[in-house]
């Protein structure tokens, strides 16, 4: 295997979503004075996902469940792909939307294939189109079908079994996914990895996705558009993250993105937006000495090891390589790796967390396609710091924590007042 970086990517991608028009939409419960709801009027484009996010009791799960009516509304009309759904049968409705919740919600003594294939089954696909989808999604979510078929629930960790929950949902092809908290009970670092992963299920696929959320920077990270609802279902703003983040429509707006505004900028900067570097890779077995030929020619004094997808498992050194005459199946479990899709925040931040100077780049199925230095992330945070708070951000350098691949480490320090002047 040879060096590998991240070229072009094609503008054009498939898109097999529709769009979803919520049309004077309103709940209200019986025996409340005020709607939990107030009267929705909203579009959502084929294609697009659309972040909800307010503070608690705003309507944000009961507006998405209206739309596949696990909450009937009181009143108005739901349209997908232009036709009114409020009216046909919302078992029917449900089985062609997907709909993931918090922590995947999973039938806990169903197999991970059986879980996926419980809407086929439904739908009556024959056993062999519903095992060639269960792979393909297996795959597609980043687990290996070999592995992970026949597990039940309880023997995987969080994130894997919210995979799982995101591949059930998708099991039948549907227009639509609806996503309710889906990453809320997993830890940071897993969480970013499932925030890369859905992008880069959307980038293949195309759905129209919604998805409800508490954490503002989530949903500037995952909504081509974002909608803030106050209490009652009241639209606050519904537009571009970078809209919403340079104009606030209201006071309320401005009070719930906070003062974290500025800085939640650097969500818009990409990992596949700033320049990075191409990596030598080498499959476990391979002739070490091969290896260290190939990087030698390369100039590099490390490389990535790969399983058969391409995925990064380790990045030892050539010396370490050069100690044993094959490349060693070991797994670092504190391998900084981010995709294409993830932000400048994610990838400082798991540099930070993994006390290393740099992270590995990873395609939308986790395939490694190149590297990303510190000093590249931190000359565009600084920047973009500068542009945007010139007198009160200052960026400087301190000695990082011992274990770590390089000589220094970042800290983003924020004054309260300008420097002195001299």
């Amino acid at each position: 295997m040879t060096e590998t970086s991240i070229g072009p990517q094609p503008s054009d991608r498939t898109i097999t979503g529709v769009p979803i028009h919520l049309d004077g939409v309103m709940k209200q419960y019986r025996g409340q004075p005020k709607p939990a709801v107030e009267r929705l009027d909203l579009e959502i484009d084929a294609g697009h996902i659309v972040a909800f996010v307010g503070p608690s009791g705003c309507g944000k799960t009961t507006t998405l469940k209206m739309i596949n009516r696990l909450i009937e509304p009181s009143e108005g009309r739901i349209l997908i792909d232009g036709r009114d759904v409020t009216h046909v049968n919302p078992d029917k409705l449900r089985q062609s939307i997907g709909y993931v919740i918090q922590s995947g919600g999973l039938f806990p003594h169903w197999s991970v294939a059986k879980n996926i294939g419980a809407i086929p089954r439904v739908l009556r696909w024959e056993k062999q189109r519903i095992a060639e989808r269960t792979e393909y999604l297996l795959d597609l979510v980043g687990l290996d079908a070999d592995t992970f078929a026949h597990r039940l629930p309880k023997d995987m960790s969080g994130g894997q079994q919210q995979r799982v929950g995101v591949a059930r949902a998708l099991a039948a092809d549907p227009p639509i996914l609806l996503m309710d908290e889906p990453f809320g009970a997993v830890d940071p670092i897993t969480r970013v990895r499932l925030q890369d992963s859905l992008l880069g299920i959307q980038q293949e696929l195309g759905k129209t996705i919604v998805v409800v959320t508490h954490d503002f920077e989530e949903a500037t990270k995952l909504g081509d558009k974002v909608l803030i609802l106050s209490e009652g279902g009241h639209i606050e703003q519904y537009a571009a993250p970078e809209e919403i983040l340079a104009n606030p429509a209201s006071e309320f707006v401005e009070q719930f993105i906070g003062s974290g505004a500025t800085l939640a900028h650097l969500t818009f900067t990409r990992v596949r937006d700033v320049p990075h570097e191409p990596v030598v890779t080498a499959k476990v077995g391979e002739s070490s000495q091969a290896v260290l030929a190939r990087a030698h020619a390369a100039g590099t004094d490390w490389v990535v090891v790969v399983n058969d997808h391409d995925h990064p498992r380790a990045w030892p050194t050539l010396d370490e390589v050069a100690t044993k005459p094959q490349v060693s199946d070991y797994i670092d479990r504190r391998l900084p790796v981010v995709a294409r899709s993830s932000t400048l925040n994610d990838a400082l931040d798991t540099m930070l967390a993994a006390s290393q100077g740099g992270v590995l780049v990873t395609d939308g199925r986790g395939a490694v396609i190149g590297s990303l230095a510190i000093d590249t992330v931190m000359e565009v945070i600084r920047g973009q710091l500068r542009e945007a708070r010139p007198d009160e951000v200052h960026l400087s350098y301190v000695s990082h924590a011992e274990g770590t691949s390089t000589d220094e480490m970042p800290a983003i320090v924020a004054a309260d007042e300008p420097d002195e002047q001299p």
